[in-house]
This record gives C-alpha cells, structure tokens and sequence, in this order.
C-alpha cells in the first residue's frame, strides 16, 4: 500500500523529526498525534519548507514538487 508522507525542514534540527501522512481526508497529519495536522494544499503548494514522500513496502522517493 502506497503512502504519501511530509517533513517539515525546520524540524529536522532537533532530536526527533516528526512524520506526516496525508490521510483520505485530504490532510497531513502528524504520526502518533493527529491532532497537529495540515492541509495538502499547505504542504504541496504553499510551503516550500515541506519535503514529500512515497513510500511503499520498503521503498522511498522523493517527490517532486511544483514550484
């Protein structure tokens, strides 16, 4: 199963880099806490700052955003 996920770049500075994943509706919400949550046109075409991942079994890729 196919799954899209998000970091923030700031985030990555600290012990622990929290994981986003966008969900069916419609929102990236933050693993283990999904009250702290963004909406995809935040992470794909408003913020740069966001980093977009496929993943799917074992694999990861990036994906490319639109600037």
């Amino acid at each position: 199963m196919k799954k899209i996920r998000a970091i923030y770049i700031g985030d990555v500075k600290y012990n622990q880099c929290p994981v986003f994943e966008l969900k069916e509706n419609g929102w990236f919400e933050m693993l283990g806490d999904n009250e702290l949550r963004y909406e995809k046109e935040e992470c794909f075409d408003e913020d740069s700052d966001f980093i977009i991942f496929e993943v799917e079994n074992d694999d990861v890729n990036l994906v490319n955003k639109k600037d």
